[in-house]
């Protein structure tokens, strides 16, 4: 008689512990409790999924593939996402994911979407991801940042500061008036500054992030 081991932690049938009952002698047969006797062939398993013991045991006390055995979802060691952050985490339990997680990586700026099953971008994406990307461009020197608008427009850090007083007023004019005279180092997360270069200078958006890069590498 064959029988399989069953996990006393899962209580799931492990295929691979398939062997012989051992016998105490020539007319008694051994069975440990922790297993299932192979009466009947294995359910056949699709992706993600495991064999589990559940039921009673029959009158003689013994678990069965036939009377016991059943299929049940499996997706320990997967990576899955929760669907409130999308922060990936690794499923740790037997049986059906929680309704709070799915197999689908999110995209970039996304939020789940329960009735689509999906991610679905966010209504602010475009902006979120322009923040980035401000972000991501890092900084440019002094020496940098007036350069490259000399070459590109022409005007020197004296123009650009008449510009910036016939342009702007009050606080704004104030902190980019000082950052044109005074600033070491220039980031495109200053909205003072971003407001400047896309709306007073009326540089195009990809256009400054290309002359960032350009600045950064060459001067």
């Amino acid at each position: 008689m064959k029988i399989y081991s069953i996990s006393e932690e899962t209580k799931e049938l492990l295929p691979s512990t398939l062997h012989d009952a051992d016998y105490i002698d020539a007319c008694t047969i051994s069975i440990p409790l922790n297993s299932v006797i192979a009466d009947n062939e294995l359910p056949i398993l699709s992706n993600n999924q495991a064999y589990i013991v559940t039921g009673t045991r029959n009158q003689n006390g013994y678990f069965t593939v036939t009377e016991n055995v059943t299929v049940i979802n499996d997706y320990r060691g997967q990576k899955v996402y929760l669907k409130t952050t999308g922060e990936e985490i690794e499923h740790k339990e037997l049986g059906a994911l929680p309704n709070d997680v799915t197999t689908i990586p999110p995209i970039a700026y996304s939020v789940w979407s329960e009735s689509k099953n999906k991610w679905v971008e966010k209504p602010n994406a475009k902006e979120l991801r322009l923040k980035d990307r401000r972000i991501k461009a890092g900084y440019l020197t002094r020496n940098q940042l007036l350069t490259v608008l000399e070459i590109h427009r022409g005007d020197n850090k004296e123009k650009l500061v008449e510009i910036a007083t016939s342009n702007l007023t009050g606080v704004s004019l104030i902190k980019v008036r000082n950052a044109l005279l005074e600033a070491q180092t220039f980031t495109l997360t200053n909205d003072d500054m971003w407001q400047f270069f896309t709306e007073i200078l009326a540089i195009d958006i990809q256009l400054l992030f290309e002359m960032w890069e350009e600045a950064q590498n060459n001067y």
